[in-house]
Order: structure tokens, then C-alpha cells, then sequence
């Protein structure tokens, strides 16, 4: 496992179902440091736990976030200052990390590796900029992390062809994706397989399941509506947000008896900002009654939903893959970066996410249409759910055995590399 990005590694809950199936399988561990040192441990844990902060270095590079990013970067001063800080904690990290000098990686060494299973289209991303120069001549085998339509993402619309590349091998979700791939990132035609959502593939769900221990879920309500956090941000405004979550409460459980149970995402912390968005939104004190949070993997979670509310998450596709509807509850009218001229846009005129927009979700931009979808949901459950896994099917297919596919497609090439 490759972390360039060290809050990537610790966000994850250790106790995650995600972060103990992912221990199991690794060997090795590389990650990059906050001075920006690469290191290796043989776990996740032991890596993680080098990467700790105290309370207080997490409130001294906030404050150095908010003078470089915030309303105080409007004064030259602000980001001197920011600067400032930022290189002595980062030489205080530095002596800090002179314990641990035995555990420093020699990122050259990255020329060795046979293969790397990436997303390519995060490739361009700053922290991956060391990464992409030693990993030059590496073949990149490449699945999308997060579930969307991103054929109709900007990134997979560039005006521009872009030069080919050899080096890149594709398993794609959807046909609809080949031309992106092609044109925005210049990968050949004959390296891009779909395969559909591997992810979905029945026998690794199969695997997830006896694999990840089921032993809490019975501390969950027999039935509930599922709620895939997202953190405060420009498109979840906290606001917005906390409108959002009441009036959730007030439809599924006020009006029709229907508990909560909330997954938050990694970067949502349920004892700071965040946290406090839910407690009064949904009353703390009906924590454990009424609602209660879940790190549970949504797999195992889906088994009791009744359906599920989001932000714009990804993870509704996989909850549709197990007939599960979600009503995607984000607000994006009057909000500057997605209520553009190029913002996809419902029926309503409305802007939306790409999977409301390609109806694999409902959306609901008001109270009205939430309460509109929950009726739906409700009483005509099966006709509701068939006609939103139709467009799954029509834009994806389902494939049996794709990762056994990719899998021996992988193998087969870095062989044949060594040959």
C-alpha cells in the first residue's frame, strides 16, 4: 500500500471494517510523511500511528490553513505568516522523525515495482507529483475509486486529445467511459477493458461479507434509513446540511417511524464540527431511539436500509446494486462552483450531481420533492426501485467473475512484461 497522501491513511477509522480487511492483506506499507519523507511499515496501524498529532498541532495547522485559504489571505502579511509556521513545524517534524531515520524509504526504489493499481484520473493530483516522475515507466492498472457518471465530468469532456500513452491499462465501468479515457487521458484503445463496476462483482461481495465480522450489527434498529455523511463543505454548506438532516428526521422518523443510522465519511469528526451538525439537528438526546452513527461497511448495512439519503455519494451506486433506492438530498442552487452555466441540471432546472442527473438516484433539492420521494419509496417500492436499476443495468452492465478478470488480466500483463 501506497500512501502520498498522509491524512489519507489516518482519517480511516482503525476499527473500520475497511481498515481491518485492508490490514490483512498488506505486506508493506509506504507513506509520506507531513515533512514530506517517505517511510515503510510492515502494517496500517504501525504507519498510522506514526502519523499521530496531538490536539494542538491540529489546531496550529488549521490556523495556518485558515490565514492561507480563509477570509485573513486577503492581507499579504497572513500568508507570510502561514508560511512561517508551516516550515517550523515541518523542521520540528523533521527532528522529531530522527527516532525513526531506520524506517526511511528510498523512493528510487519505486523503479522496481512491476505494477501499480491506481485510479488514473487522481494521477494529476499535487501530492502524486513525486509519484508520477518515479513511476514513470510503470504500468498503471487503473479503476475509478469513487462511483460516479464521469462521462459527463469535465475531466472526461477535455476539448483537447492529449498524447498516448503506453503506459496505462484500464478496466472501465460503463462504455460510455472509453472516449474520455482515450481523448483526456490518452490511454490506447486496445489497454481499456470494461469490465463493470468491479466492485459489485458477486464474488467479492461474497468474500466482503465472510470476511468482515457481523458481530455489532446487532446492536443496529431492525430497519432504517441509511445516511452517507459528508463533511461541511462549499457544495454541503453547514446550514444546508443541518436543514438537510432535520428534515430527514422530521419525514422518515417523525412522520413515519423510520430510524436513522448515519455513516459518516472519513472526514467527518463526530466529536468536532461535524459532530455537532448531527447532535442538534437530529437531538443528541435521541441518540441510541432515534438515530445512531455506524462505521459498518454498506454491504452489511444494506441488509436492513429502507433506502438511503446522501450528499452526492458515490456509494448510492452501490447501494442500488442491491435494490436499494437513495434519495440524493444536496442542494446545490445559488451556490457559486455548482451552479453554473455548465452545471448538469435536472427536469426542474435544478443542478445536480451526475448520478441524480443520470437517475441512478432521486433528488430531492427541497423538502417538498423528499417528502414527494419517501411516499414513493414507500408505497410503490418495487416500481421505484426497477426504474432506477434499469439505467444502472443499461449504463454499466453486470459482469460475473470481473474481478477474477482483472485480477488474471493483471497478471497476465506484468508476466508478459518480464518476458
Amino acid at each position: 500500500f501506497v500512501f502520498p497522501e498522509p491524512s489519507s491513511l489516518i482519517l480511516e477509522d482503525k476499527n473500520s471494517d475497511l481498515f481491518k480487511l485492508a490490514e490483512q492483506f498488506a505486506d508493506r506499507v509506504l507513506y509520506r510523511s507531513g515533512s514530506g519523507r517517505w517511510f515503510v511499515k510492515d502494517t496500517l496501524i504501525e504507519a498510522r500511528n506514526s502519523l499521530k498529532i496531538s490536539e494542538f498541532e491540529k489546531k496550529l495547522l488549521f490556523f495556518s490553513y485558515r490565514l492561507k485559504k480563509g477570509k485573513a489571505s486577503r492581507y499579504p502579511l497572513a500568508k507570510v505568516i502561514s508560511k512561517c509556521i508551516l516550515s517550523a513545524y515541518t523542521y520540528a517534524l523533521r527532528i522529531q522523525e530522527g527516532f525513526e531515520l531506520e524506517y526511511l524509504y528510498d523512493i528510487n526504489l519505486f523503479n522496481e515495482i512491476d505494477g501499480v493499481l491506481c485510479d488514473i484520473t487522481a494521477e494529476g493530483k499535487f501530492v502524486n507529483e513525486t509519484l508520477r516522475g518515479k513511476l514513470r515507466n510503470v504500468t498503471k492498472f487503473s479503476m475509478l475509486h469513487g462511483l460516479e457518471a464521469v462521462w459527463m465530468n469535465k475531466n472526461f469532456l477535455c476539448k483537447k486529445t492529449v498524447k498516448k500513452r503506453s503506459d496505462i491499462v484500464v478496466y472501465s465501468n460503463s462504455y460510455l467511459e472509453f472516449d474520455g479515457y482515450k481523448r483526456c487521458f490518452g490511454v490506447l484503445k486496445n489497454s481499456i477493458s470494461h469490465v463493470g463496476i468491479v466492485r459489485h462483482d458477486k464474488d467479492w461481495i461474497r468474500f466482503l461479507c465472510d470476511n468482515l465480522k457481523e458481530e455489532n450489527t446487532g446492536e443496529l434498529f431492525d430497519s432504517f434509513v441509511l445516511i452517507i455523511g459528508s463533511p461541511a463543505s462549499p457544495h454541503n454548506p453547514p446550514e444546508r446540511k443541518r436543514k438537510v438532516l432535520r428534515n430527514i428526521y422530521d419525514i422518515a422518523y417523525v412522520k413515519y417511524g423510520i430510524k436513522l443510522v448515519i455513516k459518516p465519511h472519513p472526514k467527518e469528526d463526530r466529536y468536532g464540527f461535524d459532530g455537532d451538525i448531527y447532535s442538534n439537528a437530529l437531538n443528541i438526546e435521541n441518540y441510541g431511539k432515534a438515530w445512531m452513527y455506524s462505521d459498518k461497511n454498506p454491504f452489511i448495512l444494506g441488509k436492513k436500509v429502507v433506502f438511503v439519503c446522501t450528499f452526492g455519494s458515490g456509494v448510492s451506486l452501490d447501494m442500488l446494486f442491491i435494490n436499494k433506492p437513495t434519495i440524493d438530498c444536496a442542494d446545490l442552487r445559488g451556490l457559486e462552483l455548482y451552479d453554473t452555466e455548465s452545471s448538469l441540471r435536472n427536469e426542474s432546472g435544478n443542478p445536480v450531481f451526475g448520478n441524480s442527473y443520470a437517475k441512478f438516484t432521486l433528488n430531492a433539492c427541497s423538502r417538498p420533492e423528499l417528502e414527494l420521494h419517501v411516499k414513493s419509496i414507500l408505497t410503490k417500492y418495487e416500481e421505484t426501485v426497477e426504474l432506477l436499476r434499469s439505467n444502472y443495468d443499461s449504463y454499466f452492465g453486470v459482469f460475473n467473475g470481473s474481478s477474477g478478470i482483472v485480477a488474471n488480466d493483471i497478471c497476465r500483463r506484468v508476466y508478459a512484461d518480464k518476458l
